[in-house]
């Protein structure tokens, strides 16, 4: 996809964080590298921030700018958040194209919505909001209704912002999020046995992978009931996480950074959330050659499909019933995936998503 022959002179990106990590702050440093290669300067804007996420030969076009915090991130992090948001548009760029993903209160080029607060609030049937919510929900609602165009990243977080009425529909556009093919991608399947050997998995084992920084919301508890309720002996459950668990079938791998290499380590990768806008740990799983079970709740099911992609519903019975259609495959040698492409169906790549995000910018 060749990119808009007017480029902008540069862009301001906020976002809390900028720096390692899963969900929209990988999405985030994608983006970011992504307008990089196209030549475009990035200056960062964040409460944290680590150069080291881009490639040497992009950080000469990405200035990053820490925001001093005013209050203890440990001791609220939501309130945190808000103050960082309050402020963080006086450090942006005169001149320059604003893109924000934090819910900044001020008019900006573009939105970029991984989930509404609303919507995650409602989901964990919380009617009554608290104080910090009502502060979140109100800059929330500001930033959609301020900003020229809104990019929700799945249709699922399209029709959220368009519930809160705020927001001309015309000017909201799902455009599914992009995935960093020269990281994700069947190469990382090389390292595959040493890895199952550092984790003491035998090749006859069944490894789900679970990556989580919530496991209530990721569906920890349906996984292990399912797992228990399938009854197989060869299965194990590898969480990527700080939070460790204690159960039988589970391997503690701590937080990782090679992602890439998990996924490829495992046979299926799993996901239960009861929320999840999107979930582009679906997307990275299959470019490394394995399949993802995704709950119906994952926005990214509206934009995968088998073999790569298999959803269930949030039952056990639903969840054990793809399970075991896994298993079949993985005994059969048939699971992992050899055209990971064909069950992504959208333009993944960076290139193309920064591309279609200058095109929504005008220049």
């Amino acid at each position: 996809m060749n990119a808009p022959q007017n480029l902008p002179a540069g862009i301001n990106f906020i976002f809390h964080t900028i720096a390692r990590g899963g969900g929209m702050e990988r999405a985030v440093t994608d983006m970011i590298a992504g307008f990089a290669r196209k030549g475009v300067p990035v200056r960062g804007i964040a409460m944290r921030t680590d150069a080291s996420v881009f490639p040497s030969e992009l950080r000469d076009r990405v200035e990053l700018i820490r925001v001093p915090a005013r209050f203890p991130y440990l001791f609220s992090q939501r309130f945190a958040n808000w103050d960082f948001e309050e402020r963080a548009a006086g450090f942006c760029r005169a001149g320059w194209k604003t893109i924000s993903v934090s819910r900044v209160p001020v008019p900006v080029d573009m939105a970029i919505s991984g989930g509404t607060h609303f919507a995650h609030l409602m989901k964990k049937g919380q009617k009554k909001p608290s104080f910090t919510d009502k502060l979140v929900l109100a800059h929330e609602a500001a930033l959609y209704a301020r900003a020229k165009v809104c990019v929700a990243h799945s249709r699922m977080t399209r029709e959220e912002i368009l519930a809160l009425k705020v927001a001309a529909p015309e000017k909201v556009v799902c455009l599914f999020p992009p995935a960093d093919t020269e990281r994700f991608n069947l190469a990382a399947r090389e390292n595959r046995e040493r890895l199952r050997a550092e984790w003491g998995v035998p090749a006859d084992k069944f490894v789900l992978l679970f990556p989580s920084n919530d496991h209530e919301r990721k569906g920890l508890k349906l996984i292990l009931d399912a797992l228990d309720a399938a009854d197989f002996p060869e299965a194990v459950l590898a969480v990527a996480s700080r939070r460790a668990v204690n159960h039988p079938k589970t391997l503690n791998i701590g937080y990782r950074t090679d992602m890439e290499k998990c996924y490829a380590a495992a046979d299926a990768t799993v996901l239960a959330s009861r929320y999840e806008p999107f979930g582009l740990v679906g997307v990275e799983s299959i470019l490394c050659g394995t399949p993802a079970l995704l709950s119906e709740a994952c926005g990214a099911t509206q934009a995968l499909a088998e073999p790569g992609c298999l959803k269930f519903s949030l039952s056990v019975e639903s969840l054990v019933g793809q399970l075991r259609r896994a298993r079949e495959r993985f005994l059969a040698g048939t699971l992992p995936l050899a055209a990971p492409e064909a069950s992504i169906r959208y333009a993944y790549s960076l290139d193309a998503h920064t591309g279609e995000l200058l095109k929504l910018l005008g220049g």
